[in-house]
């Protein structure tokens, strides 16, 4: 039975990942930026778009996190959404939406923690991040065995062909990705850090 490809589009995305957990690790990681650039964001008292800092959050997101969740949906479609759905019915603009929603994401939480960081608001950034963590966990919690192990879709369902995720090529992309991931934002974090202890010039 073939499902019109507008329907299939709809429960993708209603039920699909990694859009959730795109959207929280983004959500997240913005967060975090928001919290290490408070220095400059309380210097010039912009929000967070017209801030010294949203250019680099901005390259993070565009040329580390997108990257990284396009390259996992193009290299391995049917795990990136956890077997839930036939990524050969979805539309062909999945991929670049996944891409561009997960660059959105993260200038989000950056968005979203401007102010309450520009203001030195540390209990309301940490609430934040402890609500979008919890998010997070409990999205992925049902879903880990899923990620655990390498199939296409049609081979997860019918109980063939399924192998263990350690050792495959796919095992290894997802390492080498999310350790660029870890570095990138370390260095994205010291760098909003050490923006803040320098003086702004006009």
């Amino acid at each position: 039975m073939n499902y019109p490809l507008g329907s299939a589009a709809r429960t993708c995305l209603a039920r699909q990942v990694p859009i959730p957990l795109v959207l929280w690790v983004g959500l997240l990681l913005g967060l975090a930026f928001a919290r290490a650039a408070s220095g400059v964001l309380s210097q010039t008292g912009n929000a967070g778009l017209s801030s010294p800092a949203f250019p680099i959050v901005s390259v993070f997101a565009v040329l580390v996190y997108a990257p990284v969740v396009g390259f996992s949906v193009s290299l391995a479609p049917d795990w990136a959404c956890a077997y839930l759905i036939d990524t050969q019915r979805l539309p062909a603009a999945f991929e670049t939406f996944s891409v561009v929603f997960a660059a959105s994401s993260a200038v989000l939480g950056f968005i979203w923690g401007a102010e309450p960081s520009a203001r030195r608001h540390w209990n309301v950034i940490g609430r934040r991040m402890i609500l979008v963590g919890i998010a997070l966990v409990t999205t992925m919690a049902p879903l880990i065995p899923r990620f655990k192990v390498q199939a296409t879709f049609t081979q997860y369902r019918g109980d063939f062909g399924i192998r263990p995720i350690a050792g495959t090529e796919l095992g290894y992309a997802l390492l080498w990705m999310l350790v660029l991931l870890g570095l990138a934002g370390t260095w994205t974090i010291f760098s909003l850090y050490r923006m803040g202890r320098q003086p702004i010039r006009d």
